[in-house]
């Protein structure tokens, strides 16, 4: 039988068959050999013109940057993704040709370019190829080791007007600036507090730490020094000043959330606004400050920050100074501009009468909303 033959509803029967048939076989090529493919997925060596690649657990890779690996708590600024927050446990491999700093514990400080697969980091010097496990690495930082690098602030600005029966205006600052290397952080904060109330000032307070930490082994670390001043003419505190040292542990380090306790020991002198007759207008004491710090990266935009600290003079340990702060930091713009809430707290335990007799009230709350900006 020629074609010529073939009715034209038995050609149409045979064209429809034909279909079906290579439908099921895309299908079939999709779900059975696509996924087996992209498992087995490599990238190209990068190249120094390229950014750095990540493999995740998943088997899934991202292209981006690497920006910082603190413990275990990787920032990479993915192309299409933005910044990302990754545990990195999550972290199956990667291939930078940039040049990074990479610290390991025990082991030292190198610099150079460098992949991580199968559990081994190789890591490309000016002068050698070293490879390590993936085990003691905690840290990852930008570049050479430079000042510049090591750098980092955040400075937030509220303010609160109200007019009509009553005139009201309150300023509230604070300014955090760190500087981490491998090795080492240096923290220096500032929280201030201005206020008038029909033109008379009420609120007059300024808070200033600096704090020296040196990582000594996995989950300690040492504070060799450690200073804050505090001044408070409404809570009758002209000046404080606490000179200390410790140490501290940190209970958690990794994904999400990072929790630290320590504990200072150290000699702090306070001078007061004015004083009743026949006291002393300043006093120093030994102290002793445990602390603890907390930072909770709740989601990839809204993080909370939480500070606690008591100082206590030795032996007379009903003199004690309670300070707390806790932030929470949503993001407006990117990682550059935060809306912050914060809520702080002080408490003297014994407050210092003043010259007209009058005595501060134990406890100053502080409710702060604001701007902030990281660089």
């Amino acid at each position: 039988m020629t074609s010529r033959n073939v009715r034209p509803e038995r050609r149409s029967a045979v064209l429809r068959n034909v279909r079906r048939v290579l439908v099921a076989a895309i299908f079939i090529t999709s779900i059975g050999i696509t996924p087996a493919w992209s498992q087995n997925w490599q990238p190209s060596e990068p190249s120094l013109k390229e950014r750095d690649w990540l493999q995740l657990t998943s088997g899934e890779w991202v292209w981006g940057e690497i920006q910082v690996l603190r413990d275990k708590d990787l920032e990479f600024d993915s192309e299409e993704l933005d910044l990302l927050k990754l545990d990195w446990d999550d972290v199956a491999g990667f291939r930078s040709a940039r040049i990074l700093t990479y610290r390991f514990e025990n082991l030292g400080v190198f610099t150079g370019t460098a992949t991580m697969r199968d559990g081994v980091v190789t890591i490309t010097t000016v002068d050698e190829v070293k490879e390590f496990p993936r085990e003691p690495l905690i840290m990852i930082l930008e570049g050479r080791p430079t000042e510049i690098n090591y750098w980092s602030l955040k400075a937030t600005l509220g303010l609160v007007a109200r007019s009509g029966n009553t005139d009201q205006a309150d300023v509230n600052t604070s300014v955090r600036i760190r500087r981490q290397t491998p090795r080492a952080r240096l923290d220096i904060s500032y929280l201030g507090n201005f206020g008038e109330v029909q033109g008379v000032r009420n609120i007059n307070n300024h808070n200033v730490t600096s704090t020296w930490d040196m990582l000594v082994k996995a989950g300690f670390f040492i504070t060799p020094a450690a200073v804050n001043l505090y001044h408070d003419p409404f809570s009758n505190i002209d000046l404080k000043t606490t000179v200390s040292a410790g140490a501290g542990y940190f209970i958690s380090r990794g994904g999400d959330v990072e929790w630290s306790v320590g504990l200072l020991a150290g000699y702090v002198h306070t001078e007061y606004v004015s004083v009743q007759e026949g006291k002393d207008d300043n006093e120093g004491s030994f102290s002793l400050t445990p602390s603890t710090k907390l930072d909770w990266d709740i989601t990839g935009d809204i993080e909370f920050e939480l500070d606690y600290n008591v100082q206590v003079s030795v032996p007379e340990t009903n003199n004690a100074f309670h300070h707390a702060v806790g932030t929470l930091s949503l993001d407006v713009w990117g990682d550059i501009l935060d809306f912050d809430f914060a809520l702080a707290w002080d408490r003297v335990e014994t407050p210092q009468p003043a010259a007209d007799g009058y005595v501060p009230v134990r406890d100053d709350f502080r409710t702060t909303y604001g701007l902030g900006v990281d660089f």
